[in-house]
């Protein structure tokens, strides 16, 4: 090992993805990311995923404008999140908002910005959930050109999703 790889860890991370949506098991994963890059030099590419369910757009146009304020909302938390983390960490960082399915954008932003790694949080949810919303967790794992780190949370989700 030379001396660089040992006092900075491994060179091979120098661009970290991290899929941010607002969930304890994403703030964690961006914790870490962002602990990891410091240590390592990486940069930080933060991608929030504005997803619509095909369902909520079947309804009046009302429920259109209530599902874009929402998402316009979960954007700015997961921004303000991002700042809060990586504001003053020291690590380079971008923030990347796409719009579609969560795990392909995801796959699309660690192609086009040469990603090493992508993080991304996993909610515990049921298998029945993930069978019939899909995992963005389980996509990344069979579709990312990189390793995929999955962060779980600290906090149980029954307890989180109560607050």
């Amino acid at each position: 090992m030379n001396t660089r790889e040992s006092s900075i860890g491994p060179t091979w991370i120098r661009r970290i993805v991290v899929a941010a949506d607002g969930s304890p098991a994403s703030v964690r994963g961006l914790e870490q990311a962002t602990d990891l890059a410091v240590r390592v030099g990486a940069k930080v590419v933060v991608v929030h995923v504005r997803h619509i369910p095909t369902m909520a757009m079947a309804g009046p146009t009302t429920n259109e404008a209530l599902m874009l304020d929402s998402l316009d909302e979960l954007e700015s938390e997961v921004r303000q999140q991002a700042v809060r983390i990586l504001g003053t960490s020291g690590a380079s960082w971008d923030f990347i908002v796409r719009s579609g399915s969560a795990g392909e954008e995801i796959v699309k932003v660690a192609s086009e910005v040469g990603a090493d790694i992508v993080v991304v949080g996993s909610n515990r949810h049921s298998s029945l959930h993930n069978l019939l919303l899909g995992s963005t967790a389980a996509y990344l794992t069979a579709h990312s050109p990189v390793p995929v780190l999955v962060m779980r949370s600290l906090v149980p989700v029954e307890v989180a999703h109560s607050r």
